[in-house]
């Protein structure tokens, strides 16, 4: 908040702005499956990961950015995000939970896998998408091979981008009623705003 104080007009004007018309709304889709089934589950992405370039994959003993992650047996989360929406995979002892938000509509058509679409169960819900950016940690310098920061000096910073400076995220937060309820990551870079429509 500021000196002048909060403009509430502003604010009005932002939200109505933000209302998503039921023809602009995202595709939503989540279910689970067998830990057994995370190579099959990712093949049926196959044809989609193309829209969604940036894959990150938490292991138990570290993170990395990669196409596919190194060691599948030890995978505790998954995000794997661009343009064409986020799948978001988390295990769950002997399971995978996962949850789509993005572009595609049909994104388990044709397979063993029971995905829940969430507009058949939720088809009155009104959502509101505003476009932000957070920065991520760290600092590279020019001619550095990776991103420093004391504050987690002991963090393997890698991104995929070939750029020194700071990287940012930029994603789409959706609410309802004034509540965060989905997250769309878009993209990266080593820009601080970045206004996606």
């Amino acid at each position: 908040m500021s000196e002048q104080g909060i403009d509430f007009a502003k604010l009005y004007e932002q939200m109505k702005k933000a209302q998503l018309a039921q023809e602009n709304r995202p595709a939503i889709w989540g279910g689970e499956f067998p830990a057994s089934r995370l190579g099959e589950f990712l093949l049926v992405w196959q044809a989609h990961l193309n829209a969604m370039p940036y894959r990150m994959w938490e292991h138990i003993s570290h993170i990395e950015f990669a196409d596919s992650p190194a060691q599948p047996e030890f995978l505790q989360r998954a995000e794997i995000f661009g343009e064409g929406g986020r799948l978001s995979l988390r295990r769950d002892i002997d399971r995978w939970l996962w949850h789509y938000i993005g572009t595609r509509n049909d994104p388990m058509r044709n397979t063993a896998f029971d995905a829940v679409n969430f507009w058949a169960t939720h088809p009155d819900c009104r959502l509101r998408r505003y476009a932000e950016s957070v920065m991520l940690w760290g600092h590279r310098k020019e001619g550095a091979p990776r991103w420093s920061d004391d504050r987690v000096a002991a963090a393997n910073l890698h991104y995929p981008l070939d750029v020194n400076g700071r990287v940012y995220l930029h994603f789409w937060r959706y609410t309802e009623n004034g509540q965060t309820v989905f997250i769309w990551y878009r993209s990266l870079s080593n820009q601080p705003v970045g206004e996606l429509r």
